[in-house]
Formats: structure tokens, sequence, C-alpha cells
């Protein structure tokens, strides 16, 4: 159950009756109803019938101490009936005439099934926490800076999806993919969040699917431990200073899946005494989605120098044929400590003259390339792919 003022979440498992339980709704709020696979894939989204077959809506205000039954319709859910609910006006477009909104479908892949009739395109046909195009320009979000077009940096202003006007600040998903020159990929993943000022909690668990949970580990001290799917505000997790309400971790996945679109991540801060008044504290029951938006994710070839023009040539694109990302060349001495990195370097660009400065002749140096997207929340980026490094 998704908060349409404040995109907090209430889930719950749906057992093999179909019989589910919600706890610490906020009856004084609209919601929505999003129903993810077993392994947190947005599965369906709500579809409210209105007097029109091309138009829906998907918010409702009043929560029944029962809910109207739910019925899965592909890429929706419908309820039996509007018994206790009462449907929110807002014209969603749903031109097939079958209650699935038009942005389910998408002329980029930018819904939740395929079809390649389907060109018109609604921002509003998925809420926003789950809309990887809330600007319907058929540009992924985590490509642009800008979606509401104020001349402001999204993320500088806390504006987007990762933001929250209730108990979170912000959540953070950053996908680091490296690889070596035999082609052995690594990847890691680093968690961020932050709390509203004056709010406590003794940890932010990390719900997402299999792949990210299974043989993932973390490092503690010196050694590598399993991951307990937990972010900590202890200064040694990734986090920043301890008790300064920002809570993190790295964690290194057991095998280098990619992230599928749509795949959701839940953050969910939990409080030490237990409070259960969601009116009072904000973050009881609460759940902080973020979501992997969909795209092809490749690892980068080992880049190419020319030591005559001292020319670094990047291999590969790590986004398919998307090329509006940035990339930035790191050079690294004999003991791996950085002694140089580049400016920013637009992804239609493939070259980079490296500096006379850049490293010492005499010394043994290697250099690496390293693309991403733009900053969903400032210091994070959603992807970051780093590429072999190569010998200068």
């Amino acid at each position: 159950m998704l908060d349409k003022g404040t995109q907090i979440v209430r889930s719950a498992i749906i057992d093999a009756s179909g019989i589910f339980a919600l706890t610490h709704v906020r009856e004084d709020r609209a919601h929505t109803m999003i129903l993810l696979s077993p392994d947190n894939l947005l599965r369906s989204t709500l579809s409210l019938p209105t007097i029109s077959a091309t138009v829906i809506n998907q918010y409702f205000t009043g929560v029944p101490d029962q809910l109207p039954p739910l019925f899965e319709r592909g890429p929706i859910i419908i309820f039996g009936s509007f018994d206790g609910i009462v449907p929110i006006d807002e014209a969603i477009n749903s031109d097939r005439g079958d209650g699935v909104p038009n942005s389910a479908y998408g002329s980029s892949g930018y819904g939740l099934i395929d079809s390649g009739s389907m060109t018109a395109t609604d921002p509003n046909g998925l809420p926003t926490v789950f809309n990887p195009d809330r600007n319907a320009n058929n540009t992924l979000d985590i490509f642009e800076s800008d979606i509401n077009k104020n001349s402001k940096i999204d993320s500088a202003e806390g504006v987007g999806p990762n933001f929250f006007s209730e108990g979170l600040e912000y959540a953070a998903v950053q996908y680091e993919l490296s690889s070596n020159s035999s082609g052995t990929e690594t990847v890691q993943i680093v968690f961020s969040a932050k709390l509203k000022p004056h709010l406590v909690a003794q940890d932010i668990k990390i719900l997402g699917s299999s792949t990210i949970i299974s043989g993932a580990t973390t490092t503690s001290g010196s050694s590598s431990v399993a991951w307990d799917q937990t972010l900590l505000d202890d200064g040694a997790s990734d986090d920043g200073l301890v008790g300064d309400g920002i809570f993190g971790r790295r964690i290194t996945l057991g095998s280098p899946t990619r992230l599928r679109g749509f795949e959701v991540i839940l953050f969910e801060p939990r409080r030490i005494d237990g409070e259960t008044n969601p009116t009072d504290q904000p973050i009881t029951g609460s759940k902080y989605p973020v979501t992997a938006p969909p795209l092809t994710l490749n690892a980068l070839s080992t880049p190419v120098w020319d030591a005559v023009t001292r020319t670094i040539n990047r291999v590969g694109n790590p986004f398919g044929t998307i090329t509006a990302y940035t990339w930035s060349v790191a050079v690294f001495d004999a003991n791996n400590k950085p002694v140089y990195t580049s400016l920013s370097i637009a992804g239609t660009e493939d070259t980079l003259v490296l500096p006379e400065n850049a490293f010492n002749s005499t010394g043994t140096y290697k250099a690496k390339v390293t693309a991403k997207c733009q900053e969903q929340v400032p210091g994070y980026s959603f992807f970051v792919v780093t590429s072999p490094p190569i010998s200068l």
C-alpha cells in the first residue's frame, strides 16, 4: 500500500490463500496498491475504473478494516468492489480500454509489459517512485539532472523519488560493476539513507530480491562477514559520523548479478523502543522504495593507452546505446593509491589525453575508466561501471 503524499510503503506477504494483513496504515491518507513478485519485481499496479472506458484512477481514500477483494489482471490489479473506499479522480489515460495505464506499455520498454504497437506514454500511469521516466520523454530519469525543468539540479534541491517528506530525508542505492583483465566481474552495492532530524532508529533493514541478499558480504573491521541486511549509523559502515542520522553499508554480491528493471528495494527503519503509533512516529512500519530502471548494463573492456599521444581510449558502452552519461579516468601508483583523476567526459566522447603531470614517467602506474549516470542523491549515482586497469 503506497501513501500518495509521502511515497511511504506499508507492505505484507500474501499467503497461499490470498490473505494479507497490512499494519500501521494511516487511515487519513490517500493510497494505492502495488503488487510485487516474490522476488521484489514490480508486477501490477492498481486500476480503478471510471465512467470512461479509456480513463482510470489509481488512488483512493478510506481504509476499511477489511479491504475489498483484489484480483490480478496481468499488469494491473483491481478491487472486486468499492466497499469502504472512495476513488480519487486523476483521469489517467488507458487508451486500450482494458484498464491498463498507457505507461505500462511504453514505446521504449519503460513499463511493466512489452508492446510494439503502443507508443503513447502517460507520465502519471505509474506512481512516482516506480516510474523511471517521470516526464515521459523516453529518456530514463537517471540520465537527466533536471526533470522538473526549473534550471536547478534535482538532487541538490532534494527533489525526486529518492527523497521523502516523512521519516527519511532520502534513500540511495549505488550499484558498482567492476571487472579485471581476465573478465571476472565484481558487484558491490552501497546503500545509504538519512533520517529526518530528531528521529531515532536502531538500524535500517533492506528488503530486496534474493540476488541481492543471498551470499552478500560486508566488511567488519578487517574481515569479510555475511551481510545481515541492515544499514548502521556507527561511523564504520560507509555511513558518515556516529549518530548523525545517516545509515549505510557497502556490500559485495555473492554473484555479479545485474539489477533487473523494476526491481524494488525497500528501506525499513526500525525503532529501538518498538513504538507502534505511525501518527506520532512516521517511521513506524514505514518502508521506503527505490526502484531499478530498465536498462542494459555492460562491463567496460580494458581501455587502450597510447604512450606517444598520452591518450586513453574508452572501450565499450556500459549502458548499451545510451550515451547520456559521463566517464572519467583515474591513475593509480604501484600501491594502488590514486594520484590523478580527470574531469568528467561526456559519453559521446571516446578519448582523453592525460596531462604531463598526471603521473611520474619513472614509476609504475595503471589507469582505469569509470562511467556513471547522473546522481540521484548528492554523492550517489544509481550505476557506476569501472573498467579493468591498463598499464601506463
